[in-house]
């Protein structure tokens, strides 16, 4: 079974943010049954391009210690070599006006995809990315998911690569068909790594797969699925953002700082895409978005004891 399934759109689809009928049926088909979905040309490399060279000077911002940095942790040697060693940074974008393009913050195919799993008005609760440095180290595969969930999608991670990925940069090792898992398969409870014995009984159903992605694509994935991210044995670093979309009913309580002077970039925003964005207003002066502490509390405020159950865990202290 190979895969991801892949829509493409025509231009005059990305361009007027209505795709075909059959490619929504199709791009929801996929999303349930491997739990992932590209969406090609869904956003023109105009923009990507333009995003990714202004994020690459952010990138040497906080490699020189202005901002707070941090490293997904998840690298095979984090124990002895440290986070760092693992390449994947996690990074805030430009949460500046002329930066949050619509057609990136609130992507009307993305936002349809989405909306037709997970319910009217999604929110959007975290904004950050993954950015890939040059490392030799891959990740443990796991689960952005550490607590008891629920069952069925309520969290979908819309990733947009800002470079053509493929295995020779870095391209993440994706388990298709795992989004229907749960806690139980994971190391232990609290920690996002799965189990040695489930990844070689899934390997024997359905090995992991290292695809290709053209930059102006879109990847979905529910949050659940079981992934890894993989060497860049480049010298070009590799961006791919990461905005998670909750389920309205869900109830995250994650919220993005933003100066009070991008309401109305925000309103419009919201409006354009059809969803919601979690915003914890602040005032514009001494804003600084490479400040914004990273998050992976992916909980929903009304079950707050899944993530109290977990706090004794060491790689969740603090988050």
């Amino acid at each position: 079974m190979e895969g991801p399934k892949v829509i493409l759109l025509t231009d005059e689809e990305r361009d007027s943010g209505v795709m075909d009928d059959k490619k929504l049926y199709d791009a929801i088909e996929a999303f349930f049954t491997d739990g992932l979905v590209v969406v090609e040309n869904a956003i023109d490399v105009a923009i990507i391009d333009k995003l990714n060279d202004r994020m690459l000077k952010d990138t040497e911002k906080l490699l020189a210690g202005q901002g707070k940095v941090h490293f997904n942790h998840l690298n095979v040697n984090a124990a002895t070599k440290g986070a760092a060693a693992g390449g994947n940074l996690s990074q805030v974008p430009p949460l500046e006006k002329e930066w949050l393009f619509p057609e990136v913050y609130a992507n009307k195919h993305g936002a349809r995809i989405v909306s037709n799993i997970l319910g009217p008005k999604p929110e959007v609760h975290f904004i950050r990315s993954n950015t890939l440095l040059a490392t030799d180290e891959r990740q443990m595969v796991h689960a952005d998911i550490r607590f008891e969930h629920p069952e069925h999608p309520f969290a979908i991670a819309f990733n947009t690569c800002l470079v053509d990925v493929g295995p020779e940069n870095g391209s993440t090792e994706l388990w298709l068909g795992t989004q229907n898992t749960n806690i139980n398969d994971h190391r232990e409870l609290g920690e996002p790594m799965i189990a040695e014995n489930k990844l070689e009984e899934r390997r024997k159903v359905r090995p992991p797969i290292y695809p290709r992605i053209k930059k102006g694509s879109i990847v979905l994935r529910d949050l659940r699925l079981w992934h890894a991210g993989m060497p860049n044995p480049t010298n070009d670093v590799r961006i791919m953002l990461a905005i998670v979309y909750y389920a309205a009913w869900y109830k995250n309580g994650v919220v993005t700082p933003l100066p009070e002077s991008l309401k109305p970039t925000v309103e419009a925003l919201e409006e354009y895409g059809q969803s919601k964005i979690a915003v914890k207003w602040v005032p514009d002066d001494g804003y600084n978005y490479l400040d914004i502490t990273f998050s992976n509390n992916f909980s929903s405020t009304l079950t707050p004891w899944v993530w109290e159950k977990i706090q004794h865990i060491k790689t969740v202290k603090g988050y």
